[in-house]
């Protein structure tokens, strides 16, 4: 078995190339570095337990499964990735676009009164996983130039914040080497968030007709989301627990989930889809919205919509038939519980128990 894990370290490696060489400008650090892998080795590692665990095929594949259709858009987890990884994997053969727009959870945005404009960096690089994943910066600009004063420029949020992060070994271990976009998305009202999804939906658009680019192939979109947050400690001044803090509950809990994601995600991607889930998620006449904005407590209540929205948008400013979601996989820290993983430097950062656990969806759109 060591041979084998040895063996796919150093494929893991050769695969993943030499991709973000030392950049000239400014390299983000990982933030999360418990919850994470912070090298190579580690990720192959959990790349490798990951897929074991649930079936799939060599990862020496690179997660790209023969005769699986790009994705232009998916939903990931952004927790731990000895709990979230077994639902990650399963979306791996889908993601094989050159370049991403990743939209992220601003989740201290809430607290710091930050609303209605994205939030974008100014790094050239990530370094994540031992690995630098180069921003593109030509599309970067574009999108910041015509967004105007929507658009703020904010590396202390960008450093402070993990849910971007995440998603990107998970991107690279599936289609090599890539540049993307990060873009935190805080909280805003319903027609904001249409009318500026469709901005951003737009220059896209244009962007792709312009450079000759395919959806799926050339440029997609990842949307990073957790989904509910259950239980009954841990979880600050409100909890959600409304079916109690046993196994009935977290099956209640678990169920509602899939009914959600499979009612509101899955399927035709359509703006009556969308509202669905915001009038399901968020509580908008809530005696203490916007600064508690949850009816169900997904960690994506507003990345979803927004990268929803904006793939919506842009496939139907393409000329294109419309998008449809597929849930490969719901995954939650009781059921998929601390993955087996012979790893160097990779722990969690909450527990998984009745009281405290957290879901995970996958879901990738055509």
């Amino acid at each position: 078995m060591k041979s084998m894990i040895c063996a796919l370290v150093v494929l893991f490696v050769l695969v993943c190339g030499q991709a973000g060489s030392a950049a000239p400008g400014p390299v983000r650090a990982q933030l999360d570095t418990v919850g994470f892998a912070v090298d190579r080795e580690d990720f192959a590692r959990v790349l490798y337990a990951a897929r074991q665990a649930e079936g799939l095929d060599d990862p020496g594949e690179r997660g790209v499964r023969r005769g699986a259709w790009p994705a232009a858009a998916v939903i990931l987890p952004h927790d731990d990735y000895l709990y979230a990884g077994r639902t990650a994997v399963h979306a791996l053969p889908y993601l094989q676009a050159r370049r991403w727009v990743v939209f992220g959870v601003c989740h201290a945005c809430r607290r710091i009164g930050v609303r209605d404009d994205l939030l974008f960096d100014d790094y050239d690089a990530w370094r994540i996983a031992g690995r630098e994943f180069p921003v593109d910066k030509d599309l970067r600009a574009v999108l910041r130039e015509r967004l105007g004063d929507d658009a703020v420029v904010t590396r202390e949020r960008h450093a402070r914040e993990h849910s971007i992060e995440a998603l990107l070994p998970w991107i690279g271990a599936a289609a090599g080497d890539y540049t993307f976009v990060p873009i935190l998305v805080p909280g805003m009202e319903p027609d904001r968030l249409d009318s500026l999804s469709a901005r951003v939906a737009g220059i896209l658009a244009d962007v792709c007709h312009q450079n000759g680019w395919v959806m799926g192939r050339d440029l997609a979109i990842a949307i990073s989301a957790d989904a509910v947050h259950y239980g009954c400690d841990g979880w600050g001044d409100h909890p959600y627990n409304v079916f109690g803090c046993d196994e009935a509950g977290h099956a209640a809990a678990r169920a509602q989930d899939i009914t959600l994601a499979e009612a509101t995600l899955a399927g035709p991607l359509t703006t009556a889809g969308i509202h669905s889930f915001i009038r399901l998620v968020w509580d908008t006449t809530g005696p203490e919205y916007p600064a508690y904005p949850y009816r169900i407590t997904w960690c994506g209540l507003y990345s979803i919509p927004f990268g929803l929205s904006v793939a919506r948008q842009w496939r139907n400013d393409m000329g294109a038939a419309p998008l449809t979601g597929d849930l490969v996989h719901y995954g939650d820290s009781i059921t998929d519980g601390r993955l087996e993983c012979d790893v160097k430097h990779l722990g969690v950062t909450a527990p998984n128990t009745l009281r405290h656990w957290v879901g995970y969806p996958a879901v990738v759109y055509r």
